[in-house]
C-alpha cells in the first residue's frame, strides 16, 4: 500500500522571516557584555577561565544586545543548538528580528499553533507536538503490515505470527479470514474481533494506522455489517470500549470516526479500494486522511490510552464470503516528546552499606548528574549538602555519612542547599543557595577533585542579590563549550518571586543577567497564597527545556516552558502533578532532569501531606528529531 507523507509541519516561513533574533534593549554594549553580579568585576573581557574547570572558557561574553547593524556579535552563544542559529545564515536587520519575534509569538501563541505551517522553524515546536518523533524499529508494539488477504484460511493469530507480531480472537465466534479479508463475525448481539499485538501507550507514541476496507456485497442498506480498527483501553466485553478508531458501517456505507464510544465524524465509504489512515499523535491529536488527504482533525484522550490495545472488530451477520471485512493494515509506531507521559515513578532509596540511611530518602533540592558512566544525586539535610552514586535506577548509595559540602562561611550561617551538580567533561562542580544569618540567599559554587566528592567553599558567593532583589536561590546551570548558563528562583522587595536567566564564560568573572526576555513575566508570582522555584534548565532536541515547581495554596506541580534562545518562551503548564497514590500521591516539587537520546530522566520531591520524599520518573523524548532550517 502506498503512503503519503503526512508531516507538512516543516514547511517553512519565508527565510526572511526565520533567520533572525530579537535581541533588543539589552543594556551590555559589545566590548563589556554588561555588569556581573558577584565577585570581581564581571562582564570584562576576561581570558583566564575558572581555573581548573573546563579551561579558559572564551576570551569575551557574549553580547545581550543587538541593534541594527551590528555584526560582529556573539548573541548566537545564547541559541540551544548553535547548529541551528539563524544568525549564521544572515546578518543582523531589525526589521528581520521583528518578523522572527512576531512569527514565534504566532507559534506559541497557544498549545496548538505549533503545529501550524511555518512553526516547525522553531525547536521549542518539537514539544507536546507530535512532530518530531522517532520510528520505533526494534520490536515495535504493533505488526507493520498484516495483509489478511494473504492469510486466506488461516487463523487470525498465525497470520499475525507469520509477520512476528501476536493477535488473539474474541466473540461469540472466532473472526475467520476469507480472501476478502479478516471478518470480525460478531453477531447481532455482539461484536467479535481480535486483540492484536503489544501495549501502545498513546500520550507518547504517534501512531499511523492505514487501513483498506471491504465494504459488504449485496448490502442494499439493510444488512448489519461492521469491520474496524481501533484503540480501546479494556479488554472487549459484548461490545468494544472504542478510545478512537474508524468503523466501516455497510448499511450506511460510511466510516465512521468513534472517540469514547461516540461517533464523532462520518464520510463516505467509498470503494474497496478507498485507502484510510488514522494518525494519532501523543498530543490528543487524531487526523483523518481519505486517499491521502485530509478529511478533519479532532482531540480524543491520549492521556486514557496509556494502555492501549490495539483491536480489530465489528459485527457481521451475512455469508464471510460476501461480508465486511478488513483487508489489510499497515501501522507506524515512533516514540514523541510530550511533557506529560511520565512513566516508571518510584520512591528513591538511599543506602549506607546495604541499610537506608535514616532522613535521607527524605532530603531535599535534589540534583541528578552523568559523570562519564557514573550517575550521581546530591541533596541537602539538615543545612548540608550530600552526593550519592545510583546502583540501579531509583537505588543510590553513599560511601559514608560524610557531608559533600558544609557551611564554613558567614555567607552560609544559615545552611547550604539546593544543590546543583555539574559535570563539565573534567572536574564536578557544585552550585548551590547559601543563607546568611539574615536569611539572605546568594549562590554558591565550589569544585571536587576528589572521590567521593569533597567540595570546597568559596571565600565569597558567585552571586548576590542587588536592585529590587532581596534573595536568589535554587540554582540551575547549563555548561557547553566553555559556556556557562544559569537560571535562578529571585525574590523582589515586594515578595513576589519570579525566575532569572544569567551567562558567563568566566566563572571567576561573575554572572550577566539575560534582560529583556519573557522569562520573568511568565514565572512572576505575586499571590501570597502560591509560589515559583526549583528551576531546572536543560537543552534537549535543539531546544531549552525549562522545568520549575509551582505552589498553588498547599499544592504543587512542575510546570514546563521551551525555548530556542532564552528570550520567547512557549509555555507548556502543569507536566507533572501528584500520582493520587504513594509517596507523591498530592503534588511534586524540586525536579531536576537530565536529558538522554531517547528520553528525559527526573529526580523530584514527592509530598504526600505528610512529607516529601526523594522520587524518580522518566519520559520518552526521542532527540536529534528537530529538523534543518537550512
Amino acid at each position: 500500500m502506498s503512503r503519503n507523507p503526512t508531516n507538512q509541519s516543516w514547511k517553512w516561513l519565508p527565510m526572511a522571516a526565520v533567520l533572525a533574533l530579537v535581541w533588543a534593549g539589552c543594556a551590555a554594549d559589545s566590548s563589556s557584555g554588561g555588569a556581573a553580579l558577584g565577585p570581581g568585576e564581571g562582564g570584562t573581557n576576561g581570558d583566564a577561565g575558572f581555573e581548573g574547570a573546563g579551561g579558559q572558557g572564551g576570551t569575551r561574553a557574549p553580547v545581550s544586545e543587538w541593534p541594527t547593524g551590528v555584526s560582529d556579535s556573539l548573541v548566537d552563544q545564547f541559541f540551544a543548538d548553535p547548529e541551528r542559529n539563524p544568525l549564521d545564515a544572515q546578518g543582523p536587520d531589525a526589521a528581520i528580528a521583528d518578523d522572527y519575534a512576531d512569527a514565534a509569538r504566532v507559534c506559541f501563541a497557544t498549545p496548538d499553533t505549533c503545529s501550524d505551517v511555518g512553526c516547525g522553524a522553531f525547536a521549542s515546536c518539537c514539544v507536546n507536538n507530535g512532530t518530531c518523533c522517532e520510528p520505533i524499529v526494534d520490536d515495535p508494539p504493533l505488526p507493520a503490515v498484516l495483509d489478511f488477504q494473504q492469510c486466506a484460511g488461516q487463523t487470525v493469530d498465525s497470520c499475525a505470527e507469520g509477520v512476528g507480531s501476536n493477535a488473539v480472537g474474541f466473540g461469540e465466534l472466532e473472526p475467520v479470514i476469507t480472501g476478502r479479508g479478516l471478518v470480525p463475525n460478531g453477531t447481532a448481539t455482539a461484536e467479535g474481533g481480535a486483540l492484536i499485538g503489544d501495549l501502545v501507550n498513546l500520550s507518547s507514541q504517534r501512531v499511523e494506522v492505514d487501513v483498506q476496507f471491504k465494504l459488504p456485497v449485496g448490502c442494499n442498506g439493510t444488512c448489519l455489517e461492521s469491520a474496524g480498527v481501533a484503540f480501546t483501553a479494556s479488554v472487549p466485553g459484548a461490545f468494544v470500549d472504542v478510545g478512537v478508531g474508524l468503523l466501516l458501517s455497510g448499511s450506511r456505507e460510511a466510516v465512521n470516526l468513534m472517540i469514547g464510544n461516540a461517533v464523532a465524524d462520518s464520510f463516505d465509504a467509498g470503494t474497496d479500494n478507498t485507502q484510510w489512515r488514522l494518525l494519532l499523535s501523543p498530543e490528543g491529536s487524531a487526523q483523518v486522511f481519505r486517499d491521502g488527504n485530509s478529511v478533519g482533525t479532532y482531540v480524543f484522550d491520549a492521556a486514557a490510552l496509556e494502555r492501549g490495545q490495539f483491536v480489530a472488530f465489528g459485527r457481521n451477520l451475512g455469508a464471510a464470503a460476501t461480508s465486511a471485512a478488513i483487508a489489510i493494515i499497515e501501522v507506524q509506531s515512533s516514540f514523541c516528546d510530550n511533557p506529560q507521559a511520565w512513566v516508571d515513578r518510584e520512591q528513591i532509596s538511599i543506602v549506607l552499606n546495604g541499610n537506608d540511611v535514616p532522613g535521607h530518602a527524605s532530603g531535599s533540592g535534589p540534583s541528578i548528574v552523568e559523570q562519564g558512566a557514573r550517575r550521581r544525586m546530591a541533596y541537602e539535610v539538615d543545612g548540608e549538602i550530600f552526593v550519592s552514586e545510583e546502583d540501579a535506577p531509583g537505588e543510590f548509595f553513599l560511601t559514608d555519612l560524610n557531608p559533600a559540602l558544609i557551611p564554613t562561611e558567614p555567607y552560609e550561617a544559615l545552611g547550604v542547599g539546593d544543590p546543583e551538580l555539574v559535570w563539565d567533561g573534567n572536574f564536578l562542580l557544585l552550585f548551590y543557595t547559601a543563607r546568611d544569618d539574615a536569611g539572605v540567599g546568594s549562590i554558591g559554587v565550589a569544585m571536587s577533585t576528589e572521590e567521593p566528592p569533597v567540595f570546597m567553599n568559596s571565600d565569597a558567593p558567585s552571586l548576590i542579590p542587588t536592585g529590587d532583589v532581596v534573595s536568589y536561590d535554587a540554582p540551575s546551570v547549563v555548561y557547553r563549550d566553555g559556556f556557562w548558563l544559569l537560571v535562578v528562583r529571585a525574590t523582589l522587595s515586594s515578595g513576589a518571586t519570579e525566575l532569572h536567566a544569567f551567562y558567563t564564560n568566566n566563572l571567576d568573572m561573575g554572572w550577566t543577567p539575560v534582560i529583556n526576555g519573557g522569562l520573568e513575566e511568565l514565572t512572576r508570582v505575586d499571590d501570597p497564597a502560591s509560589d515559583i522555584t526549583d528551576p531546572s534548565l536543560i537543552i534537549h532536541n535543539s531546544a531549552y527545556h525549562l522545568y520549575y515547581a509551582r505552589r498553588t495554596g498547599t499544592r504543587w506541580a512542575v510546570e514546563l516552558a521551551v525555548s530556542d534562545e532564552l528570550l520567547l518562551w512557549r509555555p507548556m503548564g502543569e507536566v507533572l502533578g501528584g500520582s493520587n497514590e504513594g509517596f507523591d500521591s498530592l503534588g511534586v516539587r524540586s525536579p531536576d532532569v537530565i536529558s538522554q537520546p531517547d528520553r528525559i530522566d527526573m529526580v523530584y520531591s514527592g509530598q504526600d501531606g505528610v512529607s516529601f520524599r526523594l522520587g524518580t520518573a522518566s519520559r520518552a523524548a526521542p532527540s536529534d528529531t528537530v529538523p534543518s532550517i537550512f
